[in-house]
């Protein structure tokens, strides 16, 4: 997966077709932007995904204040596509933790 991910972020018209399909699945409205009330629901989702505590009400408004860059109190697509980056990076984190305690792990045997 971790191939995948880094594929996707070396490539600027891959990471925007796959910015574009997430931010069209949450932009439930589709109004263009998304809204306090979508994000929330795209960062329980994200949270869950990532096995991780679900975010609170005052963490989805510390996400939009700092994604809403032109402060429209919306976020639009290209604001949008900095939390997919983020969230993508976190996961190429993860993911060599997790290998990093397989391997620590297997060492010790």
């Amino acid at each position: 997966m971790s191939k995948d991910i880094r594929n996707i972020l070396s490539s600027d018209k891959k990471f925007t077709e796959v910015a574009k399909v997430a931010f069209d699945s949450v932009d439930t409205d589709k109004s263009g932007t998304i809204d306090a009330s979508e994000l929330e629901k795209v960062m329980i989702q994200i949270a869950s995904d990532m096995e991780a505590e679900a975010p609170t009400k005052e963490d989805v408004q510390e996400v939009l204040e700092h994604l809403d860059t032109d402060k429209s109190g919306k976020i639009d697509f290209n604001e949008f596509k900095i939390l997919i980056r983020d969230v993508l990076e976190a996961m190429l984190e993860s993911e060599a933790d997790n290998d990093n305690d397989v391997g620590a792990s297997s060492k010790k045997k």
